[in-house]
């Protein structure tokens, strides 16, 4: 009989994207098999985590315990000119580049059935109220080339037609259709968004 205790964990990590059955309860028994001192450090940082966890309030990048990440709170970033990501996944690949001078929205995921549509439509509010204000003159849509982001996409775009003032930028070429943000190599990023 499977103690009760490892079930529970094995659904929680099964709950994770992409983590099926089979892989949970490998990572649990990788987990389990490492020492006193690095599961302690890994529970001092998850605790970390869960208590201190803030999102940005302009990007919704995750940060601890600050109201505006790094990256927002940076002087020398053009925050006129703002790239929508769909995942903070898309955000950290393009910001390894080194290249885009600009700020990020993070949408939160995209309007598909199986995702909180929730959170990305209220990120889609505050992000038209800030259109309104006219403090962004530029708008990059860093979305992936999915069938599955189609409607993500088309909600934007009819969203910013309401703003003819403001430059709407596209990736020119390189992403293959299909192609999700996170898994582009960093040369063909570049050269698409003219990084």
């Amino acid at each position: 009989m499977i103690n009760p205790i490892f079930q529970k964990i094995i659904q929680i990590l099964d709950s994770f994207p992409d983590i099926g059955p089979r892989q949970a309860w490998r990572l649990f028994f990788w987990l389990i098999k490492q020492d006193k001192k690095f599961l302690d450090k890994f529970l001092n940082y998850f605790s970390i985590l869960i208590n201190r966890l803030n999102f940005c309030n302009i990007c919704f990048f995750p940060t601890i315990d600050e109201e505006i990440c790094s990256i927002c709170s940076d002087n020398r970033r053009d925050k006129k000119t703002v790239m929508l990501v769909a995942r903070e996944t898309d955000l950290i690949t393009i910001e390894n580049l080194k290249k885009f001078k600009g700020v990020y929205f993070v949408l939160g995921g995209l309007i598909l059935p199986f995702e909180n549509k929730e959170i990305i439509k209220a990120r889609l509010k505050i992000l038209n109220e800030r259109l309104k204000n006219g403090q962004i003159k530029e708008i990059i849509i860093g979305l992936p080339f999915t069938k599955e982001a189609a409607p993500t996409r088309k909600e934007i775009e009819k969203m910013l037609q309401l703003y003819k003032n403001i430059k709407v930028k596209y990736p020119q070429k390189g992403i293959p259709t299909g192609g999700e943000i996170e898994f582009i190599d960093p040369e063909t990023l570049q050269e698409a968004f003219g990084l």
